[in-house]
């Protein structure tokens, strides 16, 4: 096996890659020793199972305005008990026209957002249908479960504004984990800067990139990151 992983990782190298362990999975983050009282989930999808299965003894509240998302974490049998908002975390109280894209296989909650797309993948979905979602800031919602906190963001370019609304929340978080936007895949998304300069205000610096998503080769770029953030000293 060892043979066959040099040889793994000399092919990766000529060819401009590397090797790196696979984050997103709970032994990893377990390693970093986050004991959460209760864990955020902003912009649910189909649900972000890894990190259930790190902190099962943890509180959940997930958070997504479309109500089928609650409905698909049961379905996976990993989270059966938490608490569900159907709404949209944001800067401020309001309504926003979320885009649920429609690809050949059906609707694609995950890939849901408040911004228009302007990358080719818009081009890819046979059309995309609009619902009218409440949105209210995470403070708000996070008000009502105390205690230390983590935090996962995956809401398609809108993570700024679900900063925005988040000061308290952020100030109790050991950790957050963003699904950072690095390139202009929306209409009016925040540059990256901003989300990190308010994670650094409330404490929390960049520590890992769990994972990235990009195009196929040598030369892809990344369309996003998902990156730990947390304390630089334990409190």
């Amino acid at each position: 096996m060892s043979a066959m992983l040099k040889d793994l990782r000399q092919t990766a190298r000529t060819e401009g890659m590397a090797l790196h362990p696979l984050k997103t999975r709970a032994p990893y983050l377990r390693g970093y020793g986050f004991t959460p009282d209760v864990v955020f989930d902003v912009g649910v999808g189909d649900g972000t199972h890894w990190i259930y299965r790190t902190y099962p003894d943890a509180r959940f509240v997930l958070i997504d305005p479309q109500e089928s998302c609650a409905e698909a974490v049961r379905g996976k049998g990993v989270l059966k008990d938490f608490h569900f908002h159907a709404v949209a975390a944001g800067a401020a109280a309001g309504t926003a026209d979320l885009k649920v894209p429609c690809s050949s296989e059906g609707m694609e909650p995950h890939l849901a957002s408040l911004k228009p797309r302007t990358d080719q993948s818009a081009r890819s979905f046979l059309r995309s249908e609009e619902i009218e979602a409440p949105l209210r800031p995470l403070d708000e919602i996070a008000v009502a479960y105390p205690g230390r906190a983590g935090l996962s963001v995956d809401t398609e370019g809108y993570e700024l504004e679900v900063l925005q609304g988040a000061h308290d929340t952020l100030s109790r978080c050991d950790f957050a984990i963003l699904k950072l936007t690095t390139t202009e895949r929306f209409e009016g998304v925040g540059v990256p800067s901003a989300a990190v300069a308010l994670l650094a205000e409330a404490g929390l610096e960049m520590r890992d990139v769990m994972s990235m998503g990009g195009g196929t080769g040598k030369t892809s770029q990344p369309r996003y990151l998902n990156i730990l953030f947390t304390r630089w000293t334990a409190s």
